[in-house]
Order: structure tokens, then C-alpha cells, then sequence
């Protein structure tokens, strides 16, 4: 299975994740290499020991292919950044070990592995950094809308049809509410829905209601059936939009668009922003797979899944 993971979640982990530094030595092989990158096979041992000082094989053969393909990937990511104009630098290693250190007070820097640990999240950063320039915090698009309204819930577009009669026949909405509406909650007040902000119900029920006039009755199918629906008013919060409220009211529901208005900005950024995590995680592997290269003694390189086995597979 596949060691490599969207890079948000690693940056999330890589406190309490054992992993392998970015260092290389002349006087030794490699352990692995990516794009020219190496880890060297004594700075690899000298690692693996301390995880197990009396064990004379150093580690286990799976462990080493576990840290290896761990190191391969942030490896991978970092010199893609690189060529994306980020760089891992020392803000984004002191960021990191403040990151680390708040989830997990016995941290310690210095220690055997923390350096890795600390590295590894720095990349995550700049990654984060990078989709942060690509997408980038964006305005409220207005204040949004509300819809002031009642319905009627019924089954079938005939008994829809049927309370549009009654309507007409001078009937009084509030008391067909209550006597027929599917919806407990708003039919026991008369089919009263409030004054909301524009997404607060399902789409069939707010496109029919919003291309109505304000005192217009309009029928909506949805998945719940057939809403018969008395547009009181809608729009922005405003007196001339809705004037049978008052000055606090119609404060109250600018406040709520506004704030309705800033989670739906930050939720399309946020969403954007994840996949330029995931596609970049897809360039990385796609990219840097064929570039890999693994000293046998600590497993064999599987570059459909971006990962070191212990064991040649098949």
C-alpha cells in the first residue's frame, strides 16, 4: 500500500511521525536518491541504531522501507516546490518546530530523528505557503440575500393545486398550515419559515422563491414533496426589501449575510486550496518516480505506489 498521503494531512502527522533527514554524506552511498537528492547509507544506519541500540541488524528491514519512502516523498515535494519558486527555509523550520512542540511539549530538537521531524513539516509549510500564493484569500462577494416566507407541505402536485384553490377561494394560509402541511415544525406556526439567509433551504425551494415577487404564492417540488410557498419579501437587509421589519431585525439578518457570506468565501478557498494539495501530491509522484533510486540492502522501490518495500513484489 501506498506511503504517500495528501501533504496537508502529513503536515498534521509529522509530529508523531518518525522520519528521515535530508542529510548526505560524500564518504558514503546512498541509501536513496530522488532528482539527484541523496540520503547517505551511514547517516540512514546511524539513524536506524538509535531506535534499537542492542540490535545488531540495526532495524528491521520494513522499518528502514517505511522511513525511506517517507523521506523519498517529502524529498520529491521539496524539489518540486523548488521549481515552483518555493523554498524551504529557516521561518518555515521555525515555524515547524513551534507547530511541533505546542502539539507535543516533549519535544525535543535535538534529539535522534528531530531534526527529520522538523524538516518534514517545514516542507509541508512551504507547501501550504505555496497554495496560499495560488489561491489566495479573496473579498466577500455582498451581503447575500434572505427569504421571509411560509409554506404548506403537501404530497403530490394535486394537493398543491388543491390548497392553490383554496387559496383563491379566499382561504387563510396560516390556517391551511395548520391543517395540512407535512411539516410539523413550520405548520403548527402557520407554515411560518422566518427570515433566512439565501442557502438555507434546498435549491428548488429558494429558485422558486426568489424568482417571485414579493406576495406572490408559488409551488416548489423537492425531495420532501410539494411546498406551496407565500414569498413574503427577499433580498438584501434592508427596509425597502423588507419593510414589515424593524431596524434590529433587519440588523440582525445583515450581520448573519455577512457572516454567511465569509464561510462561503473561506469555504471555496479552502476547497481550492486542497486540491492544488492533491495535485501537486499527483505531480510529485508522476514526475519523480522514474528519478528514484534505493540501495537494495534496505528494500526495493515500487513506483506505483511512490514507496520502498522490504521485499521485491511478485
Amino acid at each position: 500500500m501506498s506511503l504517500v498521503r495528501p501533504l496537508a494531512a502529513v503536515g498534521a502527522a509529522a509530529a508523531t511521525v518518525l522520519v528521515l533527514a535530508t542529510g548526505c554524506s560524500a564518504s558514503s552511498p546512498a541509501a536513496a536518491e530522488v532528482g539527484g537528492t541523496e540520503y547517505a547509507a551511514e547517516d540512514l544506519d546511524a539513524y536506524l541504531a538509535t531506535t534499537d541500540p542492542d540490535n545488531s541488524a540495526i532495524a528491521a528491514r520494513e522499518q528502514a522501507a517505511e522511513w525511506l519512502s517517507e523521506w523519498l516523498f517529502f524529498a520529491a515535494v521539496e524539489l518540486e516546490l523548488a521549481e515552483r519558486g518555493v523554498a524551504v527555509s529557516n521561518a518555515h523550520e521555525s515555524q515547524a518546530v513551534a507547530e511541533i512542540t505546542e502539539a507535543d511539549p516533549s519535544f525535543v530538537p535535538g534529539a535522534p530523528g528531530g531534526d527529520v521531524v522538523i524538516h518534514h513539516r517545514a516542507i509541508a509549510r512551504a507547501a501550504i505557503e505555496w497554495v496560499e500564493r495560488e489561491a489566495p484569500a479573496v473579498p466577500m462577494s455582498g451581503a447575500g440575500r434572505h427569504l421571509c416566507s411560509r409554506h404548506i407541505l403537501v404530497e403530490s402536485q394535486a394537493e398543491a393545486d388543491a390548497v392553490l384553490a383554496s387559496l383563491d377561494s379566499g382561504a387563510e394560509f396560516g390556517a391551511l398550515a395548520a391543517e395540512l402541511s407535512l411539516d410539523p415544525g413550520s405548520g403548527s406556526q402557520g407554515g411560518d419559515l422566518g427570515c433566512v439567509a439565501e442557502g438555507s433551504f434546498v435549491a428548488p425551494f429558494e429558485a422558486a422563491a426568489y424568482a417571485a415577487a414579493p406576495g406572490e404564492v408559488v409551488v416548489a417540488e423537492s425531495q420532501y414533496g410539494f411546498h406551496v410557498i407565500d414569498v413574503i419579501s427577499t433580498g438584501a437587509a434592508t427596509s425597502e426589501n423588507h419593510p414589515q421589519l424593524d431596524d434590529e431585525q433587519l440588523g440582525r439578518m445583515a450581520a448573519e449575510a455577512e457572516a454567511a457570506a465569509a464561510d462561503r468565501a473561506e469555504a471555496a478557498v479552502q476547497a481550492e486550496r486542497q486540491q492544488l494539495l492533491v495535485e501537486l501530491q499527483d505531480t510529485v509522484v508522476a514526475k519523480y518516480a522514474s528519478q528514484v533510486r534505493i540501495d537494495e540492502r534496505y528494500g526495493y522501490w515500487v513506483p506505483e505506489q511512490f514507496s520502498v518495500v522490504a521485499e521485491p513484489l511478485g
